[in-house]
């Protein structure tokens, strides 16, 4: 009976995803630094927010949503979980948590480039949900509660680390206020269905006045998950212009023609579980435009986080001129390819947008 109730309460906590998290009661906040003005010092600053489960409750996990003004890389628990360098666009993440203390640590850097108005600010952005083993959750943001330090010492980022002679963080704005603005929140934190909307259209640096050279092109994107998670399932909507074959871990998915091209395609794949996911495609071009779109969401396996990570195509995809053998292959080495070329954001410019099928086609890889 009781492994019965056991067992009914993990299926419970498995099957309630986490509630969406947004920025609405988040602050921007930073080191004292800042002027009247609202120009910042540039150069690397250390933020740090010790969590401790309150009496009767373990932490179980927590998604968590970041920007930093220019850029940052973030930790929990001393692990470096991502890094960023786009401010304009959060990013989502899941990690498990200590049952008792957590740390979460960022090392944010505000770089010599000013505004087109002429300030330099800086500002880290953070929400953070707290699940607990009873499916209760709480809800942390970026505020005064933070410790900040004009230096990053060695080990900042470290669970036993000493902050508490760092100052409070400094409250600039709340969210949505000038000079910041709204940020683009990922589908995967937003719970959004998946789109192509997010995602640019990518290609070689081969594009002469809108054309690219007829032939077959390789392109591969290396999905790292944040340390101790897997996944074994992603939804894939991609289109191409003008025909592909799609891979993962190095076997086909699916492909579409030349004639089809105006049509995306939808698949669900199914693959052992892995903290590393290659996603490689053989484009092709039949003459005049060339470009691969494409979203990706990763349903993570840790049912503690109950969450997708996502992907789109971008300026970090690699490509190659030629179709080298094995490029597909999880193991192929791609270190010396150059990035993609990003030669427009999807629903943009002169490149008309696919046809979105309503259903998946399920491929199972394993």
């Amino acid at each position: 009976m009781y492994n019965h109730i056991f067992l009914s309460l993990i299926l419970a906590i498995c099957a309630t995803r986490a509630l969406a998290i947004d920025f609405s009661a988040s602050k921007w906040i930073w080191t004292n630094e800042i002027n009247s003005a609202g120009n910042t010092v540039p150069g690397s600053r250390a933020f740090r927010r010790d969590f401790y489960s309150p009496e009767g409750k373990q932490a179980l996990s927590a998604n968590i949503l970041l920007t930093v003004d220019n850029a940052y890389t973030f930790y929990v628990n001393g692990a470096k979980v991502g890094a960023g360098t786009d401010w304009t666009k959060a990013q989502a993440y899941c990690v498990r948590l200590k049952p008792d203390c957590n740390v979460f640590a960022i090392n944010g850097t505000n770089y010599n480039v000013a505004t087109p108005g002429g300030l330099n600010p800086a500002g880290v952005l953070a929400a953070i949900q707290i699940r607990y083993t009873d499916g209760f959750t709480q809800n942390i943001v970026s505020d005064s509660s933070w410790h900040v330090s004009k230096t990053v010492p060695a080990g900042f980022e470290q669970l036993r680390f000493d902050d508490s002679s760092w100052p409070a963080a400094t409250v600039q704005a709340n969210y949505g206020a000038a000079p910041w603005r709204n940020i683009q929140i990922p589908p995967s934190a937003s719970s959004t269905p998946l789109t192509l909307q997010d995602a640019d259209r990518i290609w070689t640096n081969e594009i002469v006045n809108g054309a690219a050279p007829i032939g077959a092109r390789a392109f591969r994107k290396t999905i790292i998950l944040p340390p101790g998670q897997t996944s074994s399932s992603a939804t894939i909507l991609i289109g191409v212009d003008d025909a592909f074959t799609l891979y993962a871990q190095g076997k086909v998915v699916g492909s579409g023609t030349t004639p089809n091209w105006p049509n995306a395609h939808r698949w669900v794949v199914d693959y052992p579980p892995t903290s590393e996911l290659v996603i490689a495609i053989q484009g092709s071009n039949a003459g005049g435009p060339a470009s691969i779109t494409a979203a990706i969401d990763l349903s993570m396996d840790d049912c503690d986080c109950g969450s997708t990570l996502s992907v789109v195509t971008d300026g970090t995809w690699k490509y190659n001129k030629a179709l080298p053998a094995g490029f597909q292959s999880p193991g192929f080495d791609d270190s010396k390819w150059p990035a993609a070329v990003v030669v427009a954001k999807y629903g943009t410019g002169p490149y008309r947008n696919f046809t979105i099928p309503a259903e998946a086609i399920v491929v199972n890889l394993n």
